[in-house]
């Protein structure tokens, strides 16, 4: 990185001196007795100000000679830390000509942006101190073209400067001495920021760049001479201002057009120079910049579509919502004890492993007859309460080691489950503990917009009616995500009763007066093998005359048909998984005509059917993840969390997984697309999600103005 100061110099050699004395203090502390000299470190403190590299001085031919000699021999004197080039504009006499002032305004055009692309990982800082006024409106008017970080100038005192006028090169090796130390005075007077005109590649105007306007170099013993026998720079930048506007807005659409599937509007509007950085920087392939990735990732506003709130918990979390039952527990300890005593003594007795293969989370709930659920389940949990690792690895196994929890099959995964979801969501405190957790988390990871999947019909072996946990699940998320979604989710290896059951809870919230606010989707999920979705059809239909929205669980672990059911059939507005799409080339142009999303799960999807990772060596030899393949198709793209407890997952986690299942990573452009998806695909009303979108558009630009992950 290079860091570089450049100035005009006229016949006052002492301007680079005391433009060196702020910027690089340590080296030339000019100021250490001016009486300003704490607002001057605060001045360069408040700007970001660390010291140049190098100095580059722009000046004129003929008088300015001796002043050139004298700016080599202090910098001789300074040593080797400070590099210093020196260029002098031929033809450029006294500048008391349009054609003088013309060549060193391309001049200064030339060696500015020269200066910007050197210069462009650390730090551009331009003088408007030194030569003409001419130079200084030249340099001025080069800073809003091509940017700088800061924009200098140096201001005199009268009586007191022109001592310093007579001072030798070695005497600015020194602070100035008190009785002349006001004698100048730095000062910063703006940034600026590069002018977006500039990158813009359109009908024939490619960016602006060094390369296509060269200039000579000087070497360590003289000045550069430029003699330019045109005005290429100069005649460029003012037909791009001219056109600006229509530049700018053929840009914009250009992008637009060239895009498979919209980003966030505002984001067509930024500089080409960031738009490229978007579309270059690439997360999910370095293990080393996980932590700076993941922690960018988290930043932003995010929307969570798919998420099972049977699903949410992890071993703390399960202790948590069993504490919250402890109360009720004390009147059943008596039948609990010689129960609970078993399972201490296996603890003590046996392996983990040795546990896991005997223990039946499914049955526990009838383990003990008379015993209300969930408190079987509750009080069983409890006995882990000082070391939830302990029920982390009974619960997973291998399976805590990602390259381990891989591929493992649809079965395999559900089974980890079995410890909560019905086991568990059986009590009003199991219900609000766990819709509590879920806030709490979905708050930490910046999510501004939640759907919860539930099936309230399984969780009605306490006092609880299905329409009480629907009400009370509302009630507890809702005090959190006033907008968020209830979707009703029906299981396809159940009895079909259940299906029926659900369709009917369904009807019943919507048509009660005032309706069901939150209520907005209905979802088939569970094991495609078992029931296709043809099969159930009619009994959705009266949802889909009340225009209920529909999502499908499909492709997630059969072949493309049964997308293809989902959508044909049941009339899928959103798609769960959806991994098997492009075995059906037809299929995908629906998608993308009817704008149908796809809710893409990264870590259930690599856990149940097993995908390659950029992270996971060993898995190398599996398939690669469709998702950049859909990306690039166009279609509209959603990233979610499914089982979050299950998956040991979060929504920041499974933006930077989706990532790292794709060979070559993802840009961050495609991130931001993922995102916004998020939130077009959501089933809030239409003016919610305008409201919701524009507000995350909002903080998105913010974020990327503030710096990328780089």
């Amino acid at each position: 990185m290079t860091s570089i100061l450049l100035t005009t110099m006229g016949t006052t050699w002492q301007i680079p001196p005391e433009l060196i004395g702020f910027t690089n203090p340590e080296l030339v502390d000019l100021y250490r007795f001016h009486p300003f000299h704490k607002n001057i470190q605060k001045t360069r403190e408040e700007n970001d100000i660390l010291p140049v590299d190098e100095l580059w001085i722009i000046t004129t031919t003929g008088q300015v000679d001796k002043d050139v000699q004298k700016v080599r021999d202090w910098h001789s004197l300074i040593g080797p830390p400070l590099k210093l080039n020196i260029w002098q504009v031929a033809g450029s006499n006294d500048l008391g000509s349009e054609a003088e002032c013309s060549r060193m305004k391309e001049a200064i055009l030339r060696i500015v942006l020269h200066a910007c692309e050197r210069s462009r990982d650390s730090r551009l800082i331009l003088s408007l101190a030194g030569g003409r006024k001419t130079m200084s409106s030249d340099m001025q008017f080069a800073a809003s073209v091509f940017g700088c970080h800061t924009l200098l100038h140096v201001i005199d005192h009268g009586e007191f400067s022109k001592l310093l006028r007579e001072y030798s090169p070695r005497d600015f090796l020194v602070p100035i001495p008190e009785v002349s130390s006001n004698a100048v005075t730095p000062l910063v007077t703006g940034r600026y920021a590069r002018n977006s005109l500039m990158d813009m590649n359109l009908d024939g105007n490619s960016p602006v760049r060094a390369a296509d306007y060269p200039i000579n170099w000087p070497d360590s013993e003289k000045a550069a001479s430029l003699d330019f026998s045109d005005f290429s720079l100069t005649e460029t930048i003012q037909n791009r201002l001219k056109n600006a506007e229509f530049l700018s807005s053929n840009y914009t659409h250009s992008l637009m057009i060239s895009d498979k599937g919209t980003n966030f509007l505002a984001l067509y509007h930024l500089s080409p120079l960031v738009i490229e950085e978007l579309k270059s920087l690439t997360i999910g392939v370095d293990p080393e910049k996980a932590e700076k990735e993941l922690n960018w990732l988290c930043r932003l506003p995010k929307a969570e579509l798919h998420c099972h709130l049977g699903g949410v918990l992890d071993a703390p979390d399960l202790i948590r919502v069993a504490r919250a039952n402890q109360p009720f527990l004390s009147g059943y300890m008596t039948k609990l004890m010689p129960w609970l005593s078993y399972w201490k003594d296996q603890l003590q007795r046996s392996t983990i492993s040795q546990i896991r293969n005997q223990i039946r989370f499914k049955e526990m709930p009838r383990s003990i007859e008379g015993i209300p659920e969930p408190l079987t389940v509750a009080a069983f949990i409890l006995l882990f309460e000082e070391d939830p690792d302990i029920l982390d690895e009974l619960i997973f196994g291998n399976l805590r080691y990602d390259g381990a929890f891989c591929g493992v099959a649809f079965t395999a995964y559900e089974t980890l489950g079995d410890i909560q979801g019905s086991r568990l969501l059986q009590s009003r405190e199991s219900i609000q503990e766990t819709c509590r957790i879920l806030t709490e988390k979905a708050k930490a990871q910046h999510i501004s917009h939640l759907e919860v999947r539930c099936s309230p019909v399984k969780y009605q072996m306490g006092s609880l009616t299905d329409s009480d946990v629907v009400d009370l699940i509302a009630e507890e998320i809702g005090s959190v995500y006033p907008d968020f979604s209830i979707i009703l989710t029906a299981s396809r290896h159940g009895d079909k009763a259940d299906i029926l059951k659900l369709t009917d809870l369904a009807k019943k919230l919507l048509d009660r007066p005032g309706g069901c606010r939150h209520l907005k989707g209905f979802d088939l999920a569970g094991n495609e093998t078992a029931c296709q979705a043809r099969d159930v059809r009619e009994n959705l239909l009266p949802l889909m005359e009340k225009c209920m929205h529909i999502t499908i669980h499909a492709g997630e672990n059969v072949d493309v048909k049964s997308i293809w059911e989902a959508v044909y059939h049941l009339n899928a507005e959103r798609i769960g998984h959806g991994l098997t799409l492009m075995e059906n080339p037809e299929l995908m142009k629906r998608f993308i005509d009817k704008n149908i999303a796809v809710e893409m799960c990264p870590s259930s999807n690599f856990q149940i059917v097993g995908y390659r990772d950029n992270y996971l060596p060993q898995t190398q030899a599996q398939k690669i993840y469709p998702l950049k393949a859909y990306l690039n198709e166009g279609i509209k793209v959603t990233v979610n969390t499914d089982n979050p407890g299950i998956s040991r997952t979060n929504l920041t986690q499974e933006l930077h997984r989706a990532a790292r299942l794709t060979p070559d990573g993802l840009c961050l452009w495609d991130v931001l697309k993922i995102v916004r998806n998020g939130f077009k695909a959501s089933f809030v009303d239409r003016i919610d999600r305008n409201r919701m979108l524009r507000k995350a558009e909002r903080k998105v630009i913010q974020l990327v103005q503030e710096g990328l992950p780089l």
